[in-house]
């Protein structure tokens, strides 16, 4: 498959697309270096060459601070607004997923849980995560829960969904991202939104996508 490319760098090509440095140490490095780095620049006035040259110093470590933060990941902005703010990452990504058409709403899960590993490789994306009394679909990281959900158009399934909500919030003081694929009920779609405000971040998103068979989710 990699013809004459020497063994090491074929299997460094095939290793998954993960990174190891945490978006939350990027987030870090690029705040503190940009703070060290302007407060010396615009608070502190030097009196001597001495204090100058001090001054110069940690001006130039703050800035290679920021640039160590800056480097540590292939898409640093992208690290930097989940740390800054996960749910909005996650819900603004699941936005682009574009997924095929499915038969059962475990091949969406798959196919979501792909998607978000190859834009999110500096985070663990889980599926079935929890235990065996309580589970989501998905979760990135330690700070967003995932649950899809796939033909949304029977009060069945209104009433389970928001069980499981409240079992969730139970569960983890987490946010919480509900993603309804294929047709949706407008009413239920209604009484979802009326049911789910006494939750905190609890989030919906839909999607306009095949649905797979009621019965198989």
């Amino acid at each position: 498959m990699y013809g004459n490319i020497p063994t090491c760098v074929a299997n460094s090509m095939a290793r998954p697309n993960i990174e190891t440095v945490s978006p939350f140490r990027v987030y870090n490095r690029i705040i503190f270096g940009v703070l060290i780095a302007l407060g010396a620049y615009f608070l502190w006035t030097p009196n001597n060459d001495d204090e100058a040259i001090i001054r110069a110093a940690v001006i130039l470590v703050g800035s290679l601070l920021c640039l160590w933060g800056v480097t540590s990941v292939r898409n640093p902005l992208l690290a930097f607004r989940y740390a800054s703010n996960a749910h909005r990452t996650v819900i603004s990504l699941i936005e682009e997923w574009k997924p095929k058409p499915a038969r059962l709403e475990s091949e969406y899960e798959k196919s979501l849980h792909t998607f978000l590993k190859s834009r999110l490789p500096f985070v663990k994306i889980t599926r079935q995560y929890g235990s065996a009394r309580v589970k989501c679909d998905l979760a990135t990281g330690t700070e967003v829960i995932i649950e899809l959900k796939a033909g949304f158009r029977s009060t069945q399934k209104l009433q389970r969904l928001i069980g499981q909500v409240d079992l969730f919030r139970r569960e983890w003081e987490k946010p919480i991202v509900v993603v309804l694929l294929g047709e949706t009920e407008e009413d239920l779609l209604h009484d979802l939104h009326r049911s789910l405000r006494p939750y905190e971040k609890v989030f919906v998103v839909t999607k306009e996508v095949e649905a797979p068979d009621e019965d198989k989710d």
